[in-house]
């Protein structure tokens, strides 16, 4: 699923470029492996499991990115063009996403924001606290001197899950995976059966 995911951020026409982010641990040793085999880039970091937050500060300060750009390991039929109209979306802004009003289906989600939010978010969560899991949760359930735009689509499809969370969304999105890797468009018509 790694591959899939990957192939498609590839098609974005606004990322510079695309670092696989993990921390240490056997069962994220073959995540790095396998995004080395596949010519991507994927710095070791000792950052506790749950210390998302800390990986991003640690792989945003080392290729000094101006934007960084979340995507989840959870969201294999992610669409490049989702992604480029989340970066588009940002401006002056401090966030944006697609994730704090949903209406894309749940498997698209894409925050976008300057290295200078992060760093704040880095030195504002301390050690230990549950946010630093879950990076950008923070910024939506606070709101507090944020400048955050979100980011959607023409019609309202949160209902639908494209993530994989559990066997059953494996099993549904190893399917769709079969397609091949077509928009987002492409893909709901195909879900909806229309």
């Amino acid at each position: 699923m790694l591959h899939h995911l990957l192939l498609r951020l590839e098609r974005s026409a606004l990322l510079d470029s695309i670092v696989v982010a993990t921390g240490p641990g056997p069962d994220n040793e073959v995540i790095r492996d396998e995004a080395i085999r596949l010519g991507y880039d994927c710095p070791y970091t000792m950052r506790h499991e749950d210390d998302v937050l800390g990986r991003y500060i640690d792989v945003a300060n080392l290729y000094q990115g101006g934007l960084v750009v979340r995507i989840t390991g959870d969201c294999p039929l992610i669409d490049a063009e989702v992604v480029d109209k989340t970066i588009d979306a940002l401006g002056k802004h401090d966030f944006a996403s697609n994730v704090v009003r949903r209406t894309y289906p749940r498997g698209l989600d894409v925050e976008v924001m300057p290295r200078s939010t992060l760093q704040w978010l880095d030195s504002h969560l301390i050690s230990g606290n549950p946010a630093r899991e879950h990076v950008c949760s923070f910024l939506y359930h606070t709101m507090i001197a944020f400048r955050i735009i979100s980011v959607f689509d023409e019609e309202n499809n949160s209902d639908l899950v494209w993530c994989v969370d559990d066997m059953k969304d494996f099993d549904k999105v190893a399917e769709m995976l079969r397609w091949g890797i077509l928009p987002y468009k492409d893909v709901l018509r195909r879900a909806l059966g229309s």
